[in-house]
């Protein structure tokens, strides 16, 4: 994949199942295959939604990503170890942020 179509951002109300969840937003540096790398990184979680927007032509790119509250830590420390990650915070979802 070298481009990608923006995507909607994930919904703070997505469904939860009463499952306490963790919205991870995380810019990456987008060289055509970041999606397939998180992906790969987070194939053995919980995953309850995704969403990514890159820029057009490449550079970075802006992936939010809704875990379990249990799946927060170890996704967290999945991420930060990718190469392509220049940033990531975490909050959890349902709460009001200002972007």
């Amino acid at each position: 994949m070298t481009s990608s179509d923006v995507l909607p951002a994930v919904d703070d109300a997505v469904r939860t199942d009463g499952t306490a969840c963790h919205a991870l937003t995380i810019t990456v540096r987008d060289g055509g295959h970041a999606l397939t790398r998180i992906s790969a990184l987070l194939n053995n979680l919980s995953v309850r939604a995704l969403s990514f927007r890159a820029a057009e032509g490449g550079g970075l790119a802006v992936c939010e990503i809704v875990v379990p509250e249990a799946d927060s830590p170890r996704a967290q420390a999945k991420l930060r170890r990718c190469v392509e990650v220049v940033e990531l915070s975490a909050h959890p979802a349902g709460e009001t942020r200002v972007i």
